[in-house]
């Protein structure tokens, strides 16, 4: 075996940085320069075995400088010239290359860039341009590594509990909202699907055999009607409900257009009007709210003995608790309104499955008896919602949970909901924020995928064990 040829203590550096046993080494050189490091290395023969008949009469057919762009180093680029030797069996005579640990066949990128790319991809902060720059490499080289490492196939199983959703994020010809699958148990996606609309959806679902879709017991989703026909058509076993959330938010709507109709009958500039424009926030925080000081001591956000603060817009000095109740003092539609938010909220709050419907159909009557349109206009979306908003307080996942303060163990029961679907759509947002759009679908729905999911424990493929290749196309 030949003898390495390690010149000063920057060869040897270099030789730790690569991982390379210096025995396998024949040669190597270093070339520091502004900005960038250059690495030239030449292996040890090793004379394999010919992989067509097996023979060990081989010889050293020729060197091919090959040219890898290699991550060992973060603050400058590092170049590797890899002298690529290549055999010839005597006996067959064919030739073929040696196999080496900075990169695969007819890669431009070592394999330790192309994993360190892959895994910088998980993050939702990250784009593209902003990978490449790290690693010394385009954006479009990033793409194509993206495009060949990972890959999402179709699923082919469901989930015991789905939630459904979209969110504004890839417009197509077709479509200007993503719809995401989610499957609650796992807290990952079941898939991501570039329409919403019913007839998309019912092609979609109707590939999964019936048995497949008998597994969905629980589905859960916002206020779109397509869903409900979707659920009952495909999964006629499933509870499907409507996600709390949306309920609480469909009222806030009619809450604040109760708000703008008072504010427009007000005059600009009036304390009234100043109420209604600026401090709209206050109707959003229950009576009951708090928070906690500076000291860690609880305190109640409408406390009437809390401290008072000069408010400009009404030139006096108040606290939160009397500019609420100046607030509602505006109009008597406006108080009742912010009486029936915080009754909502109380419902979800302290109801359950078996005295939800009674308290469901006394909410709807009082909302009737208001007088308010828009509060009787809310009253009828929970008369055609009801069953579904009844369904919510389904308990679809019990856990015990210890408590860290007391360490006391209490038994924690989960309701069908949709907000840990909220959360994921949030980091779409971002990624396609970040990214200022996306104009390949397969490219944004793997990207979404791979960020949302854990890894090949979800029941995806390795995506790193596949080769990095920078050469081959990739569309845009």
């Amino acid at each position: 075996m030949m003898a390495v040829k390690v010149k000063n203590s920057l060869e040897n550096t270099a030789l730790e940085l690569f991982g390379l046993d210096a025995s396998r080494v024949q040669n190597i050189s270093t070339s520091p320069g502004i900005g960038q490091m250059l690495v030239e290395v030449t292996l040890v023969p090793a004379f394999p075995e010919c992989p067509r008949c097996g023979g060990h009469n081989i010889v050293v057919f020729n060197y091919t400088p090959r040219v890898i762009n290699h991550d060992v180093l973060t603050d400058r680029k590092c170049t590797l010239i890899y002298n690529a030797r290549r055999y010839k069996c005597k006996d067959c005579h064919r030739t073929y290359g040696e196999d080496n640990p900075f990169a695969m066949k007819r890669q431009r990128i070592s394999i330790l860039t192309g994993k360190a790319i892959i895994e910088d991809l998980r993050s939702p902060n990250e784009t593209f341009a902003s990978v490449g720059e790290r690693h010394h490499v385009s954006a479009t080289t990033v793409m194509k590594i993206f495009d060949m490492c990972v890959s999402y196939p179709v699923p082919v199983k469901l989930c015991r509990v789905m939630q459904i959703d979209e969110t504004y994020s890839f417009k197509s010809d077709d479509s200007k909202y993503v719809c995401m699958l989610l499957d609650y148990d796992a807290q990952s996606p079941v898939d991501v699907l570039p329409s919403r609309k019913k007839e998309y959806l019912a092609a979609y679902f109707r590939k999964f055999p019936r048995s497949e879709r008998d597994r969905v017991e629980y589905i859960s989703s916002d206020m779109y009607r397509p869903y409900r026909e979707i659920a009952a058509t495909f999964f006629p076993k499933a509870i499907f409900a409507v996600d709390r959330f949306h309920v609480v938010q469909e009222y806030t709507k009619s809450l604040n257009r109760v708000r703008i109709r008072v504010m427009k009958g007000t005059r600009k500039g009036s304390p009234e009007y100043y109420l209604l424009k600026h401090q709209s926030e206050l109707l959003g925080i229950r009576p009951d709210a708090w928070y906690r000081d500076r000291t860690g001591k609880k305190m109640m956000i409408f406390d009437p003995a809390a401290p008072r603060s000069y408010v400009s817009g009404l030139k006096r000095q108040m606290n939160r608790y009397e500019l609420r109740e100046a607030l509602l003092d505006t109009s008597p539609d406006l108080r009742k309104a912010y009486h029936f938010r915080n009754r909502l909220s109380e419902y979800y709050r302290k109801e359950n499955l078996s005295t939800a419907e009674e308290e469901l159909r006394s909410l709807i009557r009082d909302l009737d008896s208001t007088g308010v349109e828009e509060l009787q206009s809310f009253a009828d979306t929970l008369r055609n919602w009801f069953r579904e908003i009844i369904n919510s307080f389904h308990i679809v996942k019990q856990e015990y949970v210890v408590d860290p303060k007391t360490g006391n163990v209490r038994l924690k029961e989960h309701r069908l909901t949709s907000s840990m679907i909220e959360n994921r759509n949030k980091i779409i947002k971002m990624i396609k924020h970040n990214a200022n759009g996306y104009t390949n679908w397969e490219r944004f729905r793997n990207r979404v995928l791979f960020v949302l999911s854990r890894g090949p424990e979800d029941g995806h493929p390795d995506r790193q064990d596949k080769a990095v290749n920078s050469g081959e196309k990739s569309s845009k």
